[in-house]
């Protein structure tokens, strides 16, 4: 395997569509109950636990695309390759990519139990799975021009569903929001960690890299992507603290869904089941973004065929997908998959680069990216 992926020229994505791609699949089912979790950590300075995740993200995504402009067109596998080695480069890519479907798996599990819980009790979980896995099969196949496409659209459509949590302002008491800074340093820290659930996905930047055409502006893209994500949290979140007590947000679930309840048209009720319909085009982005990932990171290391790989995984996350019943099982993967994300999406970027600047500076990684040119 090469270390830069040479990419046909009809085959790229712009700067903007990766920033696009970021903001999809972070924001993604964690948006709904994320409150909650900060919540209990930071009280109501929850909103400062929120900004501070922001601005590690910021910080975390400059790093990963620091260290992907040390080459020409590489992505995390080829990386791994040349920093450890052939074998244990694939194992790690391996890991990485089984965190990928997991993250797939994840977020398509819960979607489908928020439809159950709030739209259709009776809905066999198979049958919302099949769709979904279906439909990205089909956008995956289509290559990644076609899935930056549907993501774009899918962005455009569904971003107003932010603008109705203005409803529940009417009612909000602002002096929850006080004292500030009432937690202390170490409490905002476990409310900026209980964030990482719901903000990692950036880290699809690795698999993505080679197929952007303007890459110098990818920086550009990416950090838009992570500033509107960020934006989008932290309003969300203080609309939460003043709508909601402690106590009720403490024992609400997903507060999301239940602010899009005071949402009110007088020829339309119970808004919040129109919103979780069409929430389904903002979790598709997520589940095909991170399949996607996860196949490319397979036929990078192992020179297995996409279209091969794609027959073999989506059965594998579909019964995965089964297996999951109950609330408890859903918050014990969640709690899993958090601690997994922030110690792959947040902490490893530091160490790939360390060792990735470490291993250029002695002269044996230059010597191949040199020879390879930027696609076109």
């Amino acid at each position: 395997m090469k270390v830069n992926d040479e990419v046909k020229a009809g085959n790229t994505i712009s700067s903007l569509h990766t920033g696009f791609i970021v903001l999809s699949t972070q924001v993604g089912v964690g948006i709904l109950g994320y409150q909650r979790v900060v919540a209990k950590e930071a009280g109501h300075d929850a909103w400062i636990s929120v900004l501070m995740a922001g601005i590690v993200t910021h910080v975390t995504v400059w790093v990963i695309l620091k260290t992907l402009k040390r080459y020409p067109s590489a992505d995390l596998y080829g990386i791994h390759q040349e920093v450890y080695g052939k074998h244990l480069g694939a194992f790690l890519s391996l890991f990485y990519t089984l965190y990928f479907f997991l993250s797939a798996t994840v977020i398509l599990r819960g979607y489908v139990e928020v439809v159950q819980t709030w739209v259709f009790p009776n809905l066999a979980t198979w049958v919302l799975t099949a769709i979904i896995l279906f439909l990205a099969w089909y956008t995956i196949l289509g290559g990644i021009r076609v899935i930056a496409g549907y993501i774009f659209f899918s962005v455009s459509v569904a971003i107003w569903l932010i603008g109705d949590l203005f409803f529940p302002l009417r009612f909000a008491e602002w002096d929850y929001l006080r004292p500030v800074l009432e937690a202390n340093i170490g409490q905002l820290l476990k409310g900026m960690i209980g964030m990482s659930l719901s903000t990692i996905g950036f880290e699809v930047l690795y698999a993505v890299y080679p197929f952007v055409q303007d890459k110098e502006r990818l920086n550009r893209g990416a950090q838009f992507g992570v500033l509107t994500t960020n934006l989008i949290y932290l309003f969300v979140m203080i609309v939460s603290l003043v709508f909601f007590s402690q106590g009720q947000l403490m024992r609400t679930i997903w507060p999301t869904l239940n602010l899009k309840k005071m949402v009110y048209f007088p020829i339309l009720e119970r808004f919040e089941l129109v919103a979780i319909s069409i929430w389904m085009i903002i979790i598709l982005p997520n589940v095909i973004m991170y399949i996607w990932s996860g196949v490319r990171g397979l036929k990078r290391t192992f020179g297995w065929n996409m279209r091969n790989i794609l027959y073999g995984i989506l059965p594998i996350i579909f019964i995965s997908s089964l297996f999951l019943v109950t609330r408890e099982e859903m918050n014990t993967l969640n709690d899993i998959y958090g601690q997994i994300g922030m110690y792959l999406a947040y902490a490893y970027p530091y160490v790939l680069y360390l060792l990735v600047a470490w291993r250029q500076g002695t002269g044996g990684a230059k010597e191949e990216s040199a020879d390879v040119s930027v696609p076109k």
